[in-house]
């Protein structure tokens, strides 16, 4: 009886050890930013990416192609993530027939401690908008309101539309688009576990 006694308690302190150290687990977090540009925004303008890393730390990029992606894992919650591409004129435009876009995105991918998978993906709204620009002035009213999008994510997984200053940006109401999100990380990235969820919410 007392051998058996051991036994349970024992087993008891395991499992609930266990069960502690399940609920106390990290989460698995990959933050995403991406930034596409049409080519004529190269042709007229300096393009460099500021954003925050997993620690809330501004870092910057250069933008030398069309398109620009910074994935980033961690395993930290809250945390807020933020990025805003800076565009800044040439010294010398001629004047045309320019048609420039851009589109700029902020995204999470989490496994939390409980199993959960959580995502969550804000654009710009007019990222599918051609501007047409003929010259200089023209040029540097459009790269004034080049979209900034960021975000806070809690403990638990929900995120929402928060403000980040990154010196200069012009803060920008983003959409929500799961959508999007799921080309973002499933066809993109190839992420196989995102696919299965795209396609089990009909995305």
């Amino acid at each position: 009886m007392t051998l058996a006694a051991v036994v349970v308690c024992g087993l008891a302190v395991t499992l609930f050890t266990q069960c502690n150290k399940d609920k106390n687990k990290n989460p698995e977090v990959t933050m995403a930013y991406y930034v596409s540009v049409s080519p004529d925004v190269l042709n007229v303008a300096d393009v460099e990416i500021n954003y925050l890393d997993a620690t809330g730390a501004q870092q910057k990029e250069v933008l030398t192609d069309s398109t620009w992606r910074k994935p980033i894992t961690t395993n930290t919650l809250p945390l807020t993530e933020g990025v805003w591409a800076k565009l800044t004129p040439k010294a010398s435009i001629a004047d045309g027939n320019y048609q420039l876009r851009i589109q700029t995105v902020a995204s999470i991918a989490a496994i939390l401690s409980d199993g959960t998978k959580v995502y969550d993906g804000w654009t710009n709204n007019n990222n599918e908008v051609i501007t047409t620009a003929q010259n200089a002035d023209e040029v540097a009213a459009w790269c004034a309101q080049s979209p900034t999008i960021a975000l806070t994510i809690n403990k638990e997984g929900v995120s929402s539309h928060t403000q980040v200053d990154f010196g200069g940006n012009c803060d920008y109401d983003p959409e929500n688009l799961n959508k999007y999100g799921c080309t973002f990380f499933c066809d993109w990235f190839g992420w196989d576990w995102w696919c299965e969820w795209c396609e089990e919410n009909g995305y």
